[in-house]
């Protein structure tokens, strides 16, 4: 099996996802190969602020399971350059490493461009020919210092030259290849109309062209009658535009394909050129005047005058959005299954039962023995140590909790997941590190069933940080496990309760407050509750004090079968208890209620009481302004006190 890693800064934006969706189209083809996507973003980056520790993925690219690399190097260059990412990239090397639209300075690289020169002289020549135009401007994305935009620029001089066009400087604007920035470009320099000083713009990519449309029509300006538009990249923005945009199509998609086709020759040996080169086409349509305002076509007209019909997505078929209320039906799901922090047993659970509503075919967890802290500009090295603590396949039946005994050990390096690289299933498979602020905990390895890369990748993070709070949460239960069994013979007399075995009022205010303080470290909110047994007294009176002390254990086990284990459970006093419930908010009480009427009544049969045993609560919700356990309990008392006064006001009614 071939192995091949994507490099690409993010899968959020549509040249990026169609560039990998035309390398995918290509290899999912061969039965002999699994892709294996990594977002890296960039080294160090600090745009948002913890950017830099998607670059730790580069360690997994290093495996010796994987092969070979893709990089989609345009996407990297607003934050580094083309020789800073060269000189990054070296790591991986001796593998083959081909590169999309940039050759990169390594021995082993191969890539494909884009030549984009005969087009800007059909462009240039189209406007200057078939509409007059002869002041032509030209939106740069100089402002990225990208070769991208060198390039651009580049080719539409030489076509100005070859049409003996004077190219005027103060015609040549400066964007970043946002429409934002051709925007803001045009309305500083123009306040109105006649401030006009040319007749057709030519712009870098279709976004700095919708960017310009809108100011022009801000500014009173029509396109295409006073002015015509040309973007470049056929992306989708210019189908969506109004009027619909010319551009240059650099059919992106084919310069993955073809990156595909390079790696995979190299890795069945065979020879193959040095680089690779696609032809850009223009595309004609209604901001340059060929094709009315009126008309409703998302088509073109090619070079030749034919029309072409399009179906909706110019760069891509993906249709993202063709399911976007499922997405967010399951994007609403995945908030409420990682709302609260959960032990890992409890989160593997979630995870297993509802793996067919997340859309996750395989999903791989590997944690590192101690988080890693990682600043900006540090560089992270992967130890060579990581342990497997989940893998879940539901194409080889595999359901396994690694974590509850340890975890499976393995070298990340010479494998990325232990012994599974072989038998894994034929498809494309995402890699994301697993990080929370700048702790970086490991990373985990998905396989993905649809190419809907923006989608999963917003899944997939709210699942890490669901995962890294449950990692965190279980290695504190399971550090105060373990102090707890080292000092159970000094503290458990003094500290739990003889009659009930749950701790008692000093173990109660002490443990509790430190599992308050957790809890609400880790972002959590819950539950105190004051509880009183009803009737104690009548119960003793009645049948002795010896019915009396197995109502009162008995209740103490009503309490701990109502609640979770992580929750704790005390007695206050001779009839009252405490209970530390984190992630049960306020909201869900009645549920409790619920709970208890029904296991007093099989608790009560069990003991063979010759009565019903029931309880008063009274709850209060603590959060991070509020973290006192005293003062909680004082308050939840009070609440108990209002819940003992309506039921003795029932009692009294029906008497």
């Amino acid at each position: 099996m071939k192995n091949i890693a994507i490099l690409v800064y993010d899968l959020t934006i549509e040249y990026n996802i169609v560039v990998v969706d035309g390398i995918i189209n290509y290899l999912k083809k061969k039965d002999d190969v699994n892709v294996f996507i990594s977002a890296l973003n960039a080294p160090h980056a600090v745009k948002f602020q913890y950017d830099y520790q998607y670059w730790s993925g580069i360690n997994l690219v290093k495996s010796d399971s994987i092969d070979a690399a893709i990089v989609v190097t345009n996407s990297f260059f607003h934050d580094i350059s083309c020789q800073g990412l060269a000189k990054e990239l070296e790591c991986l090397l001796p593998k083959p490493i081909i590169s999309v639209s940039n050759p990169l300075d390594l021995p082993t690289n191969r890539y494909t461009c884009i030549s984009c020169a005969d087009a800007y002289v059909e462009i240039v020549g189209h406007l200057l020919e078939t509409h007059g135009r002869k002041k032509i401007a030209f939106m740069s994305a100089a402002l990225t210092h990208s070769p991208e935009s060198d390039e651009r620029e580049a080719a539409f001089r030489a076509a100005m030259e070859k049409h003996g066009l004077k190219v005027d400087e103060n015609l040549m604007f400066e964007g970043d290849f946002t429409p934002r920035s051709a925007y803001d470009c045009l309305k500083t320099k123009y306040k109105k109309k006649e401030d006009l000083d040319f007749d057709a713009l030519v712009c870098a990519n279709d976004y700095m062209a919708a960017g310009s449309v809108s100011a022009f029509e801000e500014l009173g300006i029509s396109v295409p009658s006073d002015v015509c538009v040309i973007g470049f990249d056929d992306a989708e923005v210019a189908i969506n535009c109004r009027p619909t945009l010319s551009t240059i199509s650099q059919s992106v998609a084919m310069t993955g394909a073809k990156a595909a086709e390079l790696v995979y020759d190299i890795l069945c040996g065979k020879e193959v050129p040095q680089r690779v080169e696609i032809q850009s086409v223009p595309f004609y349509r209604q901001s340059c005047g060929c094709i009315g305002l009126k008309e409703r076509t998302k088509g073109y007209l090619n070079s030749e005058g034919a029309l072409i019909e399009q179906s909706g997505v110019a760069m891509t078929e993906l249709g993202l959005f063709n399911n976007g209320l499922n997405d967010l039906t399951t994007l609403t799901h995945i908030l409420s299954m990682t709302d609260s922090v959960t032990s890992m047993r409890e989160f593997f659970t979630t995870i297993v039962n509802n793996l067919k509503i997340l859309h996750f075919e395989m999903l791989a967890m590997c944690v590192y023995d101690e988080a890693i802290d990682v600043s900006p500009d540090d560089t992270f090295v992967m130890p060579d140590k990581i342990k497997l603590v989940f893998l879940i396949d539901d194409a080889r039946q595999i359901s396994e909790n690694y974590y509850e005994e340890g975890g499976i050990e393995f070298n990340p390096y010479k494998e990325l997941l232990p012994g599974q690289m072989d038998s894994l299933k034929h498809g494309n498979y995402y890699l994301l590190p697993i990080f929370l602020q700048n702790f970086n905990y490991g990373y985990l390895v998905c396989r993905l069933p649809t190419n809907k890369y923006p989608i999963y990748s917003v899944f997939l993070k709210i699942l890490v940080n669901a995962f890294v709070h449950s990692f965190i949460y279980s290695k504190q239960e399971k550090e105060r496990a373990l102090l707890a069994e080292k000092n159970q013979d000094l503290n458990f007399q003094s500290k739990t309760d003889e009659l009930t075995k749950l701790f008692n009022r000093r173990g109660f205010y002490e443990y509790g407050q430190q599992l308050l303080d957790v809890a609400v470290a880790s972002g959590q909110i819950g539950c105190v509750f004051f509880c009183d047994l009803d009737g104690l007294k009548t119960i003793n009176d009645t049948y002795g004090h010896e019915i009396g002390d197995l109502a009162i254990k008995t209740e103490a086990k009503v309490l701990r079968a109502a609640f979770r284990d992580s929750d704790m459970v005390g007695r206050l006093s001779g009839d009252e208890f405490g209970i530390v419930a984190p992630c049960l908010p306020e909201r869900k009480v009645d549920l409790i209620r619920e709970r208890f009427k029904s296991l007093n009544e099989d608790f009560s049969k069990e003991a063979k009481l010759p009565f019903t045993l029931s309880i008063s609560i009274g709850p209060v919700e603590f959060d991070a302004e509020h973290t006192d356990l005293k003062d909680l309990l004082k308050e939840a008392d009070k609440k108990l006190y209002e819940e003992k006064k309506i039921k003795h006001a029932q009692r009294d009614a029906k008497k």
